[in-house]
């Protein structure tokens, strides 16, 4: 008997000395270890999700200049890149009956200067030369192209967009415009059209915008990057994505109070790559934790490292 008392002793001595292991300094409920982690405040702000979807520039107009008559270029000293202005004089056609009356006749007759006449082409839009067929003491025959004039006033922005995105997107929303060519430029526009067909192969629908191009810096089959606002929550309760974590209880949070972890239900809202918005459980200022989340339990003690 003297004996099960003895072991009985033993075991108690043994669970108060595990208990008091398990508390403080020797005060109750006053944790020797404290697990380390990283929090920071639940803050108020605006979240935008976005989407970026890749594109390029297309000519808005573009024309071939071309003699409606046959006859040998007698003035054309425009060069590919050169700009033109809308109906500038851009090439002077002789006709073969001319050449051959200056040929005949010393050209002193009125008759013969009128048959002798120059035919001006000019151009039917400003823009730039992008290409040059002919050049001066060429012959021609008629309708054979002689230069390519390319409107760069505007370009059109033709997108890929997926289809997934459509009932998000519309069109009048305002997008972001960057090139990789350009890393200093950012242009916006809003979007002009959607293609009300999706493409089977790709499942994307063609978008199309008007870009401005009033300093002649954007050049036509730029590749573009465009990026859209999808969604927006102004004014929202913003915390990190990291420190939302999921079970089948649903969203939940570590706030941090006094040194002990609090597990809070969230009801989480939009979210982007970085951050979610919060909708109830938080208040703005709450110290939530963000880094060694996932071996927290409720109540446990934590020591907040700073950086």
């Amino acid at each position: 008997m003297k004996r099960w008392i003895l072991i009985f002793c033993a075991v108690a001595l043994t669970m108060v000395s595990c208990g008091r292991n398990q508390s403080g300094d020797g005060k109750e409920g006053e944790p020797t270890s404290r697990v380390p982690v990283k929090a920071v405040p639940v803050q108020l702000g605006t979240l935008q999700k976005t989407l970026t979807i890749y594109g390029r520039l297309l000519p808005r107009q573009v024309t071939t200049l071309s003699s409606q008559f046959p006859g040998r270029i007698a003035t054309l000293s425009l060069a590919e890149g050169d700009r033109v202005a809308a109906g500038q004089v851009v090439a002077v056609i002789r006709s073969p009956k001319a050449e051959a009356l200056q040929q005949a006749a010393d050209g002193t007759t009125s008759f013969l200067q009128k048959e002798m006449h120059p035919i001006s082409l000019r151009a039917p839009i400003g823009g730039v030369v992008t290409r040059k067929f002919r050049f001066a003491g060429d012959v021609v025959a008629a309708g054979e192209p002689i230069l390519e004039i390319l409107d760069d006033s505007s370009f059109f922005l033709r997108g890929d967009l997926p289809a997934a995105y459509l009932p998000e997107v519309r069109v009048g929303q305002t997008i972001t415009v960057t090139f990789p060519d350009l890393p200093e430029e950012t242009f916006t526009t809003t979007i002009g059209a959607i293609n009300g067909t999706v493409d089977p192969a790709t499942q994307t629908a063609e978008m199309r915008a008007l870009l401005p191009n009033p300093h002649r810096r954007l050049k036509a089959d730029l590749f573009a990057r465009i990026r859209i606002i999808v969604k927006s929550t102004p004014e929202a309760l913003l915390v990190p994505r990291d420190a939302v974590l999921q079970d089948p209880a649903g969203a939940y949070v570590f706030v941090v109070q006094r040194g002990i972890a609090q597990r809070r239900a969230v009801k989480t809202g939009l979210q982007n790559r970085s951050q979610t918005v919060v909708l109830s459980g938080l208040a703005e200022g709450d110290s939530v934790v963000v880094l060694g989340n996932f071996e927290l339990q409720n109540g446990m003690a934590v020591e907040v490292q700073h950086p």
